[in-house]
């Protein structure tokens, strides 16, 4: 690992020079109210900004302040996520919230000790709420962080893990500008989002480009050095499309299981091939499904490669110990949250449904008529 000594001060106003007549006008960035910049910060944890931006408006109509987060059934809050993915920071945040009325008189904490106490906030998310929401000069790195500090002080190795990512800190802590810090922070998030990009950097357009080691020897896109990547887990699932007159069966994912708790589904169980773990879900519902193939998605969540098969079959004749279960109509299905993949096979669903309704509008005899998608 190489690097040069930071020249702080230069940095600091280049840096922000460029963020005052650059930055871009979102939604969080109107206010200084703490619970809105927080609950933005949990939502672009692993997550674009773009994609963020309508997912937040919603959030802050429906749900403005702690106590309203604090006393929303779960389920509401996991459906204004729906979609957003690793839905743990959607349940982390309702408890959070529960904590601040409870724990901290309705305010949230403005110390690094005090804030880690509540779920879901790590190094990198106390430093961006407490320097944003508050001014306290708290460092943070996130990864268009490290692909700005691995160019501009030419960091090799991980910078991700170990050695090299408390290397990154340490230059984040040394660079912080003390008397704007909340801005100097965002500036570092904005410069790497959308000027010091992965591929194809804009270094003619950087305000850091005369302090850039990686810049000067032409050496951009070799930083930051790639770190090894973890093979891609192949993961079956089947579900099964159960129908009962014009509903049909979908299942609360439980406590317990590995991800997506809490969601909504069409009963669905892995396995090591699809024929396998659709058997296993015939004996598990006490249905009998059509081995044709009704509809397929791919999905991945961090290194697991999903394939999600879906089957028709007719009712279930069992309900499993321990599992919540309903039959639904099509506007009662819209109303739950489903993880990205399943809402895809619900999706093809409902709209499979609505072709198969009569040109009056109505199903015959009031069924649900469901066939192969087109």
């Amino acid at each position: 690992m190489t690097s040069r000594r930071p020249k702080v001060r230069p940095v600091q106003k280049a840096l922000l020079g460029w963020y005052d007549r650059h930055k871009r006008d979102l939604p969080w960035r109107r206010t200084r109210d703490p619970y809105a910049i927080f609950v933005s910060e949990m939502m672009l944890q692993q997550t674009q900004v773009k994609t963020v931006i309508p997912y937040y408006e919603r959030f802050m109509k429906e749900l403005p302040d702690w106590r309203s987060l604090a006393r929303a059934d779960e389920q509401k809050v996991l459906k204004l996520w729906e979609g957003l993915g690793y839905y743990r920071r959607a349940r982390n945040l309702r408890t959070a919230a529960q904590s601040v009325l409870a724990d901290h008189q309705g305010k949230l904490p403005e110390t690094l000790d005090g804030i880690m106490t509540l779920p879901g906030v790590g190094r990198y998310s106390a430093g961006a709420v407490l320097s944003i929401a508050f001014e306290k000069p708290m460092p943070l790195v996130d990864g268009n962080v490290i692909r700005v500090f691995a160019r501009l002080f030419r960091l090799k190795g991980d910078l991700k893990t170990g050695p090299g990512h408390k290397k990154t800190w340490e230059i984040a802590e040394e660079l912080l500008d003390r008397k704007r810090p909340g801005d100097f922070n965002q500036a570092l998030m904005e410069l790497g989002a959308t000027i010091c990009v992965p591929e194809d950097p804009q270094c003619l357009l950087c305000p850091l480009r005369d302090h850039c080691g990686a810049c000067q020897e032409g050496s951009q896109t070799r930083y930051p050095q790639a770190s090894v990547k973890a093979d891609t887990v192949e993961v079956v699932v089947a579900a099964v499309l159960a129908r009962q007159g014009s509903r049909f069966l979908v299942r609360k994912r439980p406590q317990g299981e590995r991800w997506l708790q809490g969601l909504w589904e069409f009963p669905s169980m892995e396995g090591k091939d699809p024929d396998s773990a659709l058997t296993a879900l015939e004996r598990k519902y006490g249905v009998k499904a059509r081995r044709d193939l009704f509809h397929e998605v791919g999905h991945q969540i961090t290194r697991h490669k999903i394939r999600l098969r879906l089957y028709q079959a007719g009712s279930a004749r069992k309900r499993p110990k321990g599992e919540e279960l309903r039959w639904v109509t099509a506007s009662q299905a819209l109303a739950l949250p489903f993880s990205s993949a399943q809402n895809k096979l619900r999706r093809t669903v409902l709209k499979t449904a609505q072709k198969a309704k009569t040109p009056s509008g109505g199903n015959a005899k009031g069924i649900l008529r469901i066939q192969g998608p087109s």
